[in-house]
């Protein structure tokens, strides 16, 4: 019998491979030999150990020729508890990725982005698809930029197709998609279609399970899958708050605190602080990226976006039970001029006209990465989460562009914060 390399590996060094390996599958739940040849070796060789712990937590793991993918299944009434895109695909992108899944069924062997986007758009307006048709050619000339967009959401669409294995491309001349983008013209660069990720990109048991409820008893459910919907909440949200949880979950939570510490760190080799507001999972420094939602960069409206989360922690009453603080809406209206004139001279023309300009711009980036969340009465109710962001300071460094010697108004920030918390 031939004992491989990988099996005579010291049991520390195969349980770290897991570690990673796991988190590889969490980052890229679908991956391909093609796009991440090392992370599908690495889920290959630790196959048995993913598997118990995707079960551990209620998800599937399958594999075919030279694809793997980590399915999300729904536990009880939560569809996933995956974490929240901080920039999501637009609705027609979903759109377009849904009719060019469908019309890559159809193809066997090599096609082109022009070929691609003939099929959907012949999808599209079949009396059966209720779609906006999908026209990145229109005859008239008052349709042409809207047109251009078209073809930018669209090749949005084959980009997502790429990396998850679907597509592979089979030309390098970028020039070929810039031309199609720009004037609709030419073939747009040839691709393959991979019919085995295909097949794993469109499974029908998890659309089935999740626009099916489930026929037992409410509460019943709820506790047969407790323990997978506390560990899935903290590995892809890192964050386990018994704020967020039905009460009987979070006694749950509270009473299994150790245990679930342990059955995270195992799958992941971080570590899991746990507080009197919940459980905090600490990543490894090598985990790969994708994991946790990182603020949206270094923009203005995103470092004012951390002044007024700051402000509002220290003017808002004390945390309540679960490490909350409510901050009413005029409270951080008044708060919000604050800082606009505090720091005038940073407003850019996008951030400037008002108080309601610059909540419009900052209240979505604060949202988007969980730190707030807005009331029906536009209070704004600040996680536990988002002390670990106090104490932003900011440095200006206007940085010259080379086109023009004119400043780059958002790279002229830097952000730098305490989140030793």
């Amino acid at each position: 019998m031939t004992v491989r390399v990988y099996d005579e590996l010291p049991e520390s060094v195969r349980k770290h491979t897991a570690q990673r390996a796991w988190l590889g599958m969490l980052a890229f739940p679908m991956l391909t030999y093609q796009t991440n040849p090392r992370l599908y070796r690495a889920v290959l060789d630790n196959r048995g150990t993913l598997t118990r712990w995707a079960a551990r937590v209620g998800y599937r793991l399958t594999t075919s020729v030279g694809v793997v993918r980590l399915h999300r299944d729904p536990a009880g009434s939560e569809l996933t508890a995956a974490p929240v895109t901080v920039e999501p695909p637009s609705r027609r992108e979903l759109v377009l990725r849904i009719l060019l899944a469908a019309v890559c069924e159809e193809i066997t062997g090599s096609t082109t982005v022009q070929y691609l986007s003939d099929a959907v758009r012949a999808a599209s307006i079949s009396p059966a698809c209720r779609v906006t048709p999908y026209n990145p050619n229109p005859d008239k000339d008052e349709g042409r930029r809207k047109a251009r967009t078209e073809r930018q959401t669209f090749l949005k669409a084959v980009d997502h197709m790429v990396r998850c294995g679907v597509l592979i491309r089979r030309t390098s001349d970028d020039a070929l998609l810039r031309q199609w983008e720009d004037d609709g013209e030419g073939i747009g660069g040839g691709f393959e279609v991979n019919p085995d990720a295909l097949l794993q990109f469109i499974d029908p048991h998890t659309v089935h399970r999740v626009f099916t409820a489930d026929s037992g008893d409410i509460e019943d459910v709820r506790t047969a899958t407790r323990r997978q919907r506390m560990l899935r909440r903290l590995l892809e949200d890192t964050a386990l708050l018994y704020g967020d949880l039905h009460p009987e979950d979070a006694d749950y939570a509270r009473a299994q605190r150790s245990s679930l510490a342990s059955t995270v760190a195992e799958m992941t080799g971080g570590t899991v602080e746990i507080r009197a507001e919940g459980m905090l999972l600490r990543l490894p420094e090598d985990s790969p990226p994708g994991l946790v939602a990182a603020f949206p960069g270094s923009k203005r409206s995103s470092w004012f976006a951390l002044n007024i989360l700051d402000a509002a922690i220290a003017a808002g009453p004390p945390p309540d039970a679960v490490g909350r603080v409510a901050v009413a809406s005029a409270v951080v209206d008044e708060l919000i001029t604050e800082v606009a004139a505090r720091y005038a001279e940073a407003l850019t023309d996008e951030l400037r006209g008002g108080v309601g300009r610059l909540r419009t711009a900052v209240e979505p980036i604060l949202q988007s990465v969980g730190l707030v969340r807005v009331s029906p009465g536009r209070e704004w109710i600040i996680q536990p989460t988002a002390a670990r962001f106090r104490n932003p300071r900011v440095s200006f460094q206007p940085v010259l562009t080379a086109d023009n010697g004119e400043s780059d108004a958002d790279s002229m920030i830097t952000l730098e914060m305490d989140d030793n918390r």
